[in-house]
């Protein structure tokens, strides 16, 4: 039997990258979570949604702010950010426990 839709694992990687770039809102809540943002040496106030509008750009383009790129090479993988993706938690609804789903009225 013959897969459906058989897509190099790449290309799914890539358009998952670029459906959560097109997703992200840049509320910055993965910044305020993230444990690496001082030991990276950026400035608590330096504004998330700024850090995260560089983001979208290294991605895209390989080019983005000096705040940005230092959060990006300093991850610690903690999974904080994920956590606290808005964007992730209602694209994922599962992951979350019942209080979570009562505080966001789902």
């Amino acid at each position: 039997m013959q897969p459906m839709n058989e897509v190099p694992f790449e290309t799914s990687l890539a358009e998952y990258a670029e459906d959560m770039l097109d997703a992200c809102t840049r509320c910055g809540k993965c910044v305020e979570a993230c444990p690496s943002v001082e030991p990276a040496g950026i400035s608590r106030t330096t504004k998330s949604e700024d850090i995260i509008g560089g983001i979208r750009e290294l991605v895209r383009t390989g080019n983005g702010p000096e705040a940005s790129r230092k959060w990006a090479q300093s991850c610690m993988r903690s999974g904080a950010c994920i956590k606290a993706c808005i964007w992730r938690q209602s694209a994922f609804p599962a992951e979350h426990g019942a209080a979570w789903h009562r505080e966001v009225g789902q």
